[in-house]
This record gives structure tokens, C-alpha cells and sequence, in this order.
């Protein structure tokens, strides 16, 4: 491939402290971005004044963008303001171990032909040791479990965070992942996500499917992050279950083809959920999950 410009989109809010630990660790690349963009839609501008305030880098240049808006729209935002040929996107809550970047730009090198449209790498605080029964259960609900990376007839994933080596998926996860500059001359992050239900829950789900429809993706268990989940700036559980399964039906809706067994898989996706959250009785998932079921009822447009 011709020379590798690497730009980073970081969106973010109100986790000052977690995106300058972010930003510190992409500073510490074996392998500098281009750029790093950061697109905040915090009410402050106290990252803005951090950012200002920094020693400026001879290989890489910090652009802060203030912008008030979702995630989806953030990270359209985040590749209108790039200039590489490669784009990450990041949470603002990851930490990068030195070598991210350049085992992943290596996957892009190595491809080529450049049917490869997207690469992420292993998720390293995420446990990958789930019980045969949990397993089981999960493949019954057509629910999500430590596989081949493919979409199952539900709308919902299978991971490959456990394998070894460098293999095909169809599913990149947001917190970490990069795609080739040219895939978005045909594709953007979706934003009715959140004016459907408030919250741009498994987006990164949609844009994999439709990316995968017609380009290669990638795992690297080479490259590693740890994905820190802050809870700064999270809505409560309840809420969360609630978004959770309207944007899984509208991403469902939207994505998977309506043959009945879909249908079905679906339908038993929703009740696996359901009766996961029962089983840990955790009474504020459940409500939430009810009342997600009740939206898709009564409120989907």
C-alpha cells in the first residue's frame, strides 16, 4: 500500500482525566499517528484548555473539535476532519499497549490486494473463559459467545476476542477499532440511533454488518487495549437495557433478512436477554428490558 498516514478520531465527554490517559498512551506508539482528533461534546472546555496547554509532538498533531452531538455523528464528524489514509476510532476510556497502531497498520500492509476494509485488535481485560452451560445457553437464545466473529440470524455477534492468531471477523467493536479512508465514501456511522431511543447503543454492530457485506475484517490479537469502561457520562441500567433492546430491534429491522427463522432467532434473542436478567436478579435490567420490549410494541416508527 502507498505511504500509511494514520489519524486517530477520539469522541468523547465530560472524561477529561480518561481521554488525556488515552491520548498519552497513542503519544507512546511504537508507530505515531498522523494526527489525533479529538471531538468533544462536553459542556466544558476544560480538555480544550489541557490540550492547548501541551508540549506540541514533531509527528503528531492534536486538533480539538467541540461539537455537540452523539456518538455516531461524532465519529462522521471525527473522518470529515482526517486527512489519513487509515482511521482509528477509540473510546476515551482505552489504553493502548505500546504497539496498537503498528500491529494493526501491519495487518493493512500486509494485505495486498486491499480487501481488507477494517482491523481491530484484543480486548485485554475482558474475560474469555465462559462456562459450558453459559455457552450453551447463549447459543440457544441466539445471543452473543466467544466464536467465529460472525453475525448470527438474531442481528447479534459472536466474538473473537479469544483467538490466538490473526483471522477474519465480520464485527469490529467500537472501542478500538480502524477502517480504510475509501469504505467511507460509502458508508457513515448511523445517526438515528439516538433519536430513536436517546443512546447510540451497538453502532458499531450496524456499521460492521454493512461494511462486512461487501469488504474483509480483521482481528489481531497482537494489538492490545484495555478497555476501562469508565462510568462517567453512562446512563443508569434501566436505561441502558431499555435502548439496549429498541436499537437491537432497529438494527435488526434494518440490517437482517425477514425470513422466519430470523424472525424467530430474534424473538428468542429478546427472551434469552430476559431471562438472563432474571436469573441475576437484577430488577432494574428486567424493568429495563420490559420496557424496551414495550417501545417495540407501541412506539417504533
Amino acid at each position: 500500500m502507498k505511504e500509511t498516514l494514520v489519524s486517530v478520531v477520539i469522541p468523547t465527554k465530560g472524561r477529561i482525566n480518561e481521554a488525556l490517559e488515552c491520548i498519552n498512551s497513542i503519544l507512546n506508539q511504537t508507530l505515531l499517528p498522523h494526527e489525533i482528533i479529538i471531538i468533544d461534546s462536553s459542556k466544558n472546555t476544560s480538555l480544550s484548555s489541557f490540550l492547548k496547554r501541551r508540549t506540541p509532538t514533531e509527528h503528531t498533531k492534536i486538533k480539538y473539535v467541540y461539537f455537540d452531538a452523539c456518538l455516531t455523528a461524532a465519529r462522521n464528524k471525527g473522518v470529515q476532519q482526517s486527512s489519513g489514509n487509515i482511521i482509528f476510532f477509540f473510546d476515551d476510556d482505552v489504553v493502548l499497549d505500546r504497539d496498537y497502531i503498528k500491529e494493526v497498520v501491519k495487518v493493512f500492509r500486509d494485505d495486498r490486494d486491499g480487501s481488507i476494509a477494517g482491523v481491530m485488535g484484543k480486548i485485554t481485560n475482558i474475560r474469555t473463559n465462559m462456562s459450558a452451560l453459559n455457552t450453551a445457553f447463549r447459543r440457544l437464545f441466539f445471543l452473543s459467545y466467544f466464536g467465529d466473529g460472525k453475525f448470527r440470524s438474531s442481528g447479534i455477534t459472536t466474538s473473537v476476542q479469544h483467538e490466538k492468531r490473526i483471522v477474519k471477523t465480520n464485527f469490529l467493536t467500537g472501542c478500538g477499532m480502524a477502517y480504510r479512508r475509501k469504505i467511507f465514501r460509502e458508508f457513515t456511522f448511523d445517526e438515528k440511533l439516538e433519536k430513536l431511543s436517546g443512546y447510540c447503543y451497538r453502532e458499531d454492530v450496524d456499521f460492521s454488518y454493512r461494511v462486512s457485506r461487501k469488504y474483509t475484517l480483521m482481528f489481531t490479537p497482537f494489538a492490545k487495549l484495555e478497555h476501562r469502561q469508565s462510568k462517567k457520562s453512562r446512563i443508569n441500567s434501566m436505561l441502558t437495557k431499555r435502548q439496549h433492546i429498541f436499537n437491537h430491534y432497529y438494527l435488526f429491522k434494518r440490517n437482517m433478512p425477514k425470513h422466519l427463522t430470523n424472525l424467530i432467532a430474534f424473538c428468542l434473542s429478546i427472551l434469552g436477554l430476559l431471562l438472563l436478567s432474571i436469573a441475576r436478579k437484577n430488577a432494574r435490567r428486567t424493568a429495563g428490558i420490559l420496557r424496551g420490549i414495550l417501545d417495540i410494541m407501541f412506539n417504533y416508527q
